[in-house]
C-alpha cells in the first residue's frame, strides 16, 4: 500500500493514499504568533508550510485535544463540514463552531470504523499520557492517541498517531504485540527541563517505544515549530534507526507500507 505523508508543521499533517485524505490536528498560526497554556506562553517559531487546496478533500479528521498547538482558529476554519472527525471529548466545545455532518467523540479504548469510497478505516482511541509529572499531565487533560487501520482489497495497513504523550507502560501495553506500519511519535521534549517537566517524547523515550511496538517505519513530528518544543531533531538523528525517517516541513514523502 503507497501513501503519501505530508508534515505540515507541528502536530499537523495529511496522509494520502490513491483517492483517501487523513489529516490531524490543525494548527495554522502564522509564524510569531504567541499562544497562552495557562502556565506558560509559546511562540511559534517556524511557519506551517500548506496551501489551503490541502485540506480541501480531506475525508478524515483526528483530533487529538483541544490545546492550541493542536487546534487553533486557522486549523478549525479548515475542517470541511462533509468530513468524518474522530476527536477527544475536550475538543467539542471548539468544534460547536462547525456544524460537523460525521463527528465521533472516542473515549480510550473506543473504536469507530468507516466506510469511505474503496476503504474500511478503524480508528481507535489510544491513551496518550500528556506528562512525565502526573500533576502536569492532570492538569494537561485527556488526550487521545489513535491507532488507524486502513483496509482495501483485503490488505490492511496500521498507522499509529502517539500525539502528546511520554513513554508509559499504561500506552505500551495497549499497543503490545500489535502491527504497527507507520508510527508518528509527537516529540520536541516539550518544557523539559523546567519545573513543569517533560509533557511529550524526547529521543530516548521514541527509542524504547521503537524497541517495544517493533514499527516498520517512523516519522516523528512536533519538534521545532514552538518555543516549547526544546529538544532538536538532532537528538532524533542520534537515535540512527534506519527505520526513522526524518522529513521537511511542507514535503510531501512517499512511502511504501
Amino acid at each position: 500500500m503507497d501513501l503519501t505523508f505530508q508534515w505540515i508543521g507541528g502536530a499537523t499533517a495529511i496522509i494520502a493514499l490513491v483517492d483517501l485524505k487523513i489529516a490531524i490536528d490543525p494548527v495554522l498560526c502564522p509564524k510569531g504568533t504567541i499562544q497562552d497554556y495557562f502556565w506558560f506562553k509559546s511562540k511559534r517559531i517556524e511557519k506551517p508550510i500548506y496551501k489551503k487546496e490541502d485540506f480541501d478533500t480531506i475525508d478524515l479528521w483526528l483530533l487529538t485535544h483541544n490545546h492550541e498547538d493542536h487546534l487553533d482558529k486557522l486549523g478549525l476554519k479548515m475542517i470541511n463540514n462533509n468530513a468524518y472527525v474522530v476527536s477527544n471529548q475536550n475538543t467539542v466545545e471548539k468544534l460547536a463552531q462547525k456544524e460537523l455532518g460525521q463527528h465521533a467523540v472516542l473515549k480510550w479504548g473506543e473504536k469507530k470504523k468507516y466506510q469511505i469510497k474503496t476503504y474500511t478505516i478503524e480508528v481507535e482511541a489510544i491513551p496518550a499520557i500528556h506528562g512525565v509529572n502526573p500533576v502536569s499531565a492532570f492538569f494537561a487533560g485527556k488526550v487521545n492517541g489513535y491507532l488507524v487501520t486502513i483496509t482495501k482489497d483485503n490488505e490492511s495497513k496500521t498507522i499509529y498517531f502517539t500525539s502528546d504523550t511520554v513513554y508509559k507502560k499504561r500506552v505500551i501495553n495497549k499497543l503490545k504485540n500489535r502491527k504497527i506500519d507507520l508510527l508518528v511519535p509527537n516529540m520536541g521534549a516539550a518544557k523539559q527541563g523546567s519545573w513543569i517537566m517533560t509533557l511529550t517524547l524526547n529521543a530516548k523515550m521514541l527509542q524504547k517505544m521503537i524497541a517495544k511496538l517493533n514499527p516498520k517505519i517512523v516519522i516523528p513530528v512536533h519538534y521545532g515549530t514552538f518555543e516549547h518544543y526544546k529538544e532538536p531533531v538532532e537528538k532524533i538523528r542520534e537515535i540512527a534507526d534506519e527505520r526513522v525517517r526524518i522529513v521537511a516541513v511542507g514535503s510531501k514523502t512517499k512511502i511504501i507500507l
